[in-house]
């Protein structure tokens, strides 16, 4: 069953079916980590029930954000958020596959790429999940690659690809970034609590940039032993989710 969820009190919501598969906190740092020049256009690929390019729409002000989602479910749930906040002159949500992005929108027209795409590749282990969630979780429609070469083909020079993944695939992620002329600029790693390693990363890389990395502090999620926010992921989410 659909529900509203609020990302900003009063002023942002978004459109869900926890039946099929919600919105973590992933998505809610990357929009965070991204940084976006006023007048840009930004690609969110597989962008679910369109939290992203809500957040993005509402808080960095970009020209236009574009959300590529292969499932019609979450397609429709999203443009029905962006209808519902009144941003449908600031998003527009495409049903489509994003490993041939390429197709849909014209190559070096975009300044900034987000995603937060699925973690596992198939051939890691038996797919117990039900469709929408499998799809959101494993490499079904697109792999690691297909994110990053579509990304790279649609970039202008000097664009911007920003992800969220996992720890255990960033030497896979920086290969297939310097593969295809997109140089890791940024790293912040998110840490559950002090005493537990980090497993998820965001990662931004510039297309056609000079080598350059720069290693953020990281963003810690909890309180030692607490359930408690830090201050600083209270400051992202405020009092909505």
């Amino acid at each position: 069953m659909e529900e509203t969820t609020v990302l900003i009190p009063g002023r942002l919501y978004v459109i869900q079916n926890p039946d099929f598969f919600k919105f973590g906190s992933d998505s809610v740092f990357l929009a965070e980590f991204t940084e976006v020049k006023p007048g840009s256009t930004v690609v969110d690929f597989g962008t679910g029930s369109g939290v992203i390019p809500l957040l993005l729409a509402y808080k960095k002000k970009p020209e236009k954000v574009i959300g590529i989602e292969i499932q019609d479910r979450f397609a429709e749930m999203a443009r029905k958020s962006v209808e519902m906040n009144g941003l449908t002159e600031k998003i527009e949500i495409l049903q489509g596959d994003f490993t041939t992005a390429s197709e849909i929108l014209e190559p070096g027209t975009v300044d900034i790429v987000v995603t937060n795409p699925p973690y596992m590749p198939v051939k890691n282990g038996k797919i117990t999940l039900g469709k929408e969630k499998a799809i959101a979780r494993h490499e079904i429609y697109g792999t690691l690659e297909d994110v990053i070469r579509e990304a790279a083909i649609i970039l202008k020079y000097g664009g911007k690809l920003t992800m969220v993944h996992k720890v255990i695939r960033l030497t896979e992620i920086i290969c297939l970034m310097k593969k295809y002329e997109l140089e890791p600029k940024r790293i912040r790693l998110i840490q559950s609590r002090k005493k537990t390693p980090p497993k998820t990363l965001l990662i931004e890389a510039r297309k056609g940039s000079r080598p350059g990395l720069e290693i953020e502090p990281v963003l810690l999620v909890y309180e030692e032993d607490s359930e408690e926010y830090t201050r600083e992921v209270q400051e992202i989410y405020g009092d909505g989710y």
